[in-house]
């Protein structure tokens, strides 16, 4: 049973990633800034969960801890993926960011866990390695300086939420607990210099565009995914969900088509299909999801 709701988990978050690097792309087309989509992610997202930690508070977890989950899940993992996002194209956001997150993953769970990658599973990640290595490379090829500026912003948010997810499973925060604690103290600490430094002027008018962000960058990503991805964690481990989302650049490369019409080269293609045959091939080695179990929450 846990493994068909950790699963379920897995295919929403992969659907979540995938919209994260397209939506926010069209927000900053819009009126929008930087700034201001931060804002709409950790502002509604914060509001949204600020009754759950009203409650639970820190749910026994110490301070020190609470702080470095919002940093790395929140604020870090926020304000650096945005700004890769604003500098480098969505294909690079999607390569960058979720494409390099089960390789992180898997080195900081040698680090932090001690956990080995064996048989299949080893295949799996050198198949994965490679497609992304096909998709980075045809991505940065012809980068401008601005270009892997942004590029390096993105795989610091790769690293930033793939520790972040490890150390949720090390310390076994139930995920509504670890969603509310990352929400709430990253809205503390972002709203106030929002208000008063960056937006003198006013909150722009609520459009149609700004509504859309305000769905799926505050409720779906500032509050929905930081719980399903703790969910799923918590039913199969972080390595095992850090393999579905290599599945996100597959998916955000195939949306771009009808959504920002733009269209992979051969190239990108041959990296989707690796990097979907290596997915593939890590997630149904025997036993890899018993291994990596957490525990339930």
């Amino acid at each position: 049973m846990n493994q068909l709701a950790g699963a379920a988990c897995a295919s929403c978050v992969v659907l979540l990633f995938a919209g994260f690097t397209l939506v926010s792309r069209w927000g900053f087309a819009s009126a929008l800034g930087l700034g201001d989509i931060a804002a709409i992610r950790f502002g509604v997202g914060g509001l949204l969960l600020l009754p759950v930690f009203l409650r639970h508070r820190l749910a026994g977890l110490a301070l020190r801890r609470a702080l470095v989950l919002a940093l790395l899940g929140g604020l870090g993992f926020g304000l650096l993926a945005y700004t890769g996002f604003y500098l480098a194209p969505a294909s690079h956001g999607a390569v960058l960011l979720h494409g390099t997150l089960p390789l992180f993953s898997f080195a900081a769970a040698r680090f932090l866990l001690r956990n080995r990658v064996t048989g299949r599973r080893k295949l799996g990640l050198g198949l994965i390695a490679g497609g992304i290595a096909a998709m980075g490379y045809d991505s940065v090829a012809s980068a401008s300086p601005s270009q892997l500026a942004g590029d390096a912003a993105l795989l610091a948010a790769s690293l930033s939420w793939s520790t972040y997810g490890l150390l949720a499973q090390k310390w076994e925060v139930r995920p509504a607990n670890a969603a509310a604690m990352v929400a709430v103290l990253s809205m503390l600490a972002y709203l106030p210099p929002w208000l008063l430094f960056t937006r003198p002027a006013g909150i722009p008018a609520l459009t149609g565009d700004i509504l859309i962000q305000i769905v799926f960058q505050g409720i779906l990503l500032g509050a929905v995914s930081i719980f399903v991805y703790t969910k799923a964690v918590s039913l199969l481990g972080a390595t095992q969900i850090a393999l579905w989302t290599a599945a996100v650049p597959c998916l955000t490369a195939v949306l771009a088509v009808p959504m920002l019409a733009e269209f992979p080269s051969q190239l990108a293609w041959a990296g989707v299909l690796f990097t979907s045959i290596g997915l593939l091939t890590a997630v149904s080695a025997p036993g890899s999801a018993a291994a990596q179990q957490g525990n339930p929450a």
